[in-house]
């Protein structure tokens, strides 16, 4: 407004008219040092105390020496609140109150503007500090995030030390025997130690079921049969999570058993307390399939106090449908500090608005309008205070109805409610409605005001600026909701991601070595009798094997591990051929980060050759082309019919996507195939 007022008065006053113009630059450039990092890098480093003396001097220069509005002072003001000068504040205020006073000499006036320059700085001073604050409030949460990923990561440390750690152990030991006698025990000891693995694994899981739809995702479209998938529901999960992915699994590789759906929809989602799972196909239903279904699930889902119903839609197709109890959604926290600050600033500006107001409303009009504005300013409290207030509508229209219907009777300072009013308009409405009903209630108001073109256009400017101010605010406290419901929400899902990589690792990296030290045990043993040497050998295989997964053990609850893609392929090929399948290797150098991802896709990979399927021949293939890295492992041992994916196909899937790839696997041509391509980087 200052600024605007100059430039009106360049015309007829050209030298002040455009120091003012001037002024009025200066002082909003260097106020901006406090909040922007680019007029900072403009100004290099300026020493505070330098930075708040021009202010001071420009905007007394302008007030004294120019007439501008002693309102124009808010600015240095705001700059004495931010660097903690309050010993100055007091006379600071004092010499604007005596400016007003000495030049209009009204009491009345000067506790008017006094009120301005106030209200002006302490909103300045505020938006500008809880900006710089809601930046590192998300820093906080972010720091919160890490913090429950440290808190989880050593929860699961400490579980697989007593569990798995200790299995390992007792495989390595006995191996170190170097005894043929102990291979039973060996075999026991391994046995026991990758149930654990897989149990523990499936617990870790149980709070998402990402994995789980990952795995029916890449089932269905082996089978050829499109995939709609729609989450609704909030994880974790908890315990039922387990149960709930056991019913997708079954649903899904149902309805590739059947063979004749060409679209599947899997949807979850939360009603009544409960997370619903429904698995919809199009194919034709039998009554065995719901029967198989319901048998072996609905005791499992009733252990957890679900339910489990599974039948025909009103459109004819087939539908599972199994619902749980949802985990306890936590207790809403109370309102941070920072939001407290935020409402009790808006509440000094309703204050500030009333106390002017009244100041001006004529004396005859006082016992009407101080009610009125009581009113206006409750209504504008309670919209304030909730993020979405009922009947906020009917807050809005009684609001518009003080705020403009009084205005040409209650004093020049009523347009101020005109101001809270737009700024409520653009903070409830979308952008264009809300932009459009702010600008058209501040131009009825400036209308409503009355006098000629000059009058009115100031008036509108003053709503505006008032309405900017109040958005400001209201934006501001909403922000600080949602960064308080979003740390929450980003300490829950980082749990959830470090529980599902601990997982993913145990899956890709132990169950891959357990396997194998099973398979060398079963040699080891058939050797005893006919080539002891041999034996021993794979015996010293096995100390390698278990030793290694103790290593990789302690990596699962550090960083993702980096795998060398070399050493992985040898293993794999000596542990497939141990198991006396031919193995055809061609393979192309490929780079170290794609290397590390491929690997553990390759262990997978050997792991379902030994365990699904009865192959002869296998073949690993790498290849590079432009920016992607391929990875392929077909073996000639897939069984009749398709079988569904596991977890580990589901984990890889996730992993891959995350980073731009891909994964897809089933029959081809007589063989299985198991394709996956990263980015080479």
């Amino acid at each position: 407004m200052h600024l605007l007022k100059g430039l009106a008065r360049v015309p007829g006053e050209p030298e002040a008219g455009v120091a003012v113009v001037v002024a009025c630059v200066v002082l909003v450039v260097v106020q901006l040092r406090h909040s922007s990092s680019a007029v900072r890098r403009v100004l290099g480093v300026v020493p505070p105390g330098v930075g708040t003396a021009v202010e001071l001097a420009v905007g007394y220069v302008a007030v004294l020496g120019f007439g501008v509005s002693v309102g124009l002072l808010c600015l240095p003001a705001a700059s004495l609140l931010l660097e903690r000068r309050r010993v100055l504040v007091p006379l600071f205020g004092a010499s604007a109150a005596l400016i007003e006073l000495v030049r209009s000499g009204s009491v009345r006036d000067a506790v008017d503007m006094t009120l301005i320059v106030a209200i002006g700085g302490v909103m300045l001073y505020a938006v500008t500090t809880l900006a710089l604050f809601a930046a590192r409030v998300h820093a906080a949460r972010l720091a919160l995030a890490a913090a429950a990923v440290t808190g989880e990561r050593l929860r699961i440390a400490t579980g697989l030390r007593s569990g798995l750690a200790e299995g390992l152990e007792e495989v390595r030991d006995l191996a170190l025997r170097d005894d043929p006698g102990v291979l039973a025990d060996l075999i026991g000891a391994a046995r026991r130690t990758l149930a654990a693995t897989r149990a523990t694994a499936a617990e870790l899981r149980s709070l998402s079921l990402a994995p789980e739809a990952a795995s029916a995702r890449a089932l269905l479209a082996s089978a050829g049969i499109t995939a709609d998938l729609r989450v609704g529901h909030s994880e974790p999960l908890g315990p039922a999570g387990t149960v709930l992915a056991a019913v997708l699994r079954e649903a899904v590789t149902a309805v590739v058993r059947v063979g004749d759906a060409r679209r599947c929809e899997i949807v979850t989602g939360e009603r009544a307390g409960q997370v619903v799972l429904r698995v919809v196909s199009d194919g034709v239903p039998t009554a065995a399939l719901g029967a198989d279904l319901l048998d072996g699930l609905a005791d499992r889902v009733r252990e957890v106090g679900g339910r489990l119903t599974a039948g025909l839609e009103p459109d004819g197709r087939f539908a599972v449908e199994a619902a749980v109890a949802a985990t306890p959604a936590p207790a809403d926290a109370a309102d941070p500090p920072e939001l407290r600050t935020v409402l009790g600033l808006y509440l000094l500006v309703l204050g500030t608005f009333f106390v002017k107001a009244v100041l001006l409303v004529p004396v005859p009009l006082l016992a009407l309008g101080a009610p009125c504005l009581l009113v206006f300013c409750l209504l504008q409290i309670r919209f304030a205070t909730q993020d979405s207030p009922r009947h906020a509508r009917l807050v809005l229209l009684a609001s518009a109805v003080i705020a403009l219907v009084p205005l040409p009777w209650s004093g020049r300072n009523w347009i101020g409610a005109v101001g809270i009013l737009a700024g409520a308009l653009l903070f409830a409405l979308p952008l264009r409605a809300g932009a459009a009903l702010a600008v058209a209630a501040a131009v009825a108001g400036g209308v409503l005001t009355g006098g000629g073109p000059v009058p009115v256009l100031l008036a509108v400017v003053d709503a505006l600026i008032t309405c900017v101010v109040v958005y400001g605010v209201l934006r501001l406290a909403r922000l600080v909701r949602e960064l308080q419901r979003a740390g929450a929400g980003l300490a829950r899902a980082a749990v959830v991601t470090e529980r599902l990589r601990a997982a993913r690792d145990l899956h890709d990296l132990l169950g891959h070595g357990l396997t194998a030290i099973l398979l060398k045990a079963e040699l080891a043993r058939r050797l005893a009798a006919t080539d002891a040497d041999r034996g021993r050998a794979e015996l010293r295989d096995i100390v390698r094997l278990a030793e290694r997964g103790e290593t990789e053990l302690r990596t699962v609850v550090s960083d993702s591990p980096r795998l060398s893609f070399e050493a992985e392929l040898a293993s794999a090929a000596g542990v497939l051929e141990a198991a006396a399948i031919t193995v055809e290797v061609d393979d192309v150098p490929v780079p170290p980060a794609a290397g590390a991802v491929l690997s553990v896709v390759l262990r997978e990979a050997v792991t379902n050759i030994l365990r699904h399927s009865a192959a002869r021949h296998a073949r690993i293939a790498t290849s590079v082309a432009g920016d992607a890295v391929r990875l392929e492992v077909e073996n000639d041992g897939a069984p009749d019919g398709v079988s569904a994916p596991g977890s580990g196909i589901g984990g890889l899937t996730v992993r891959l996507a995350a980073i731009g790839g891909t994964l897809a696997a089933g029959p081809d041509d007589g063989w299985y195939l198991l394709r996956a391509e990263v980015p080479a980087g």
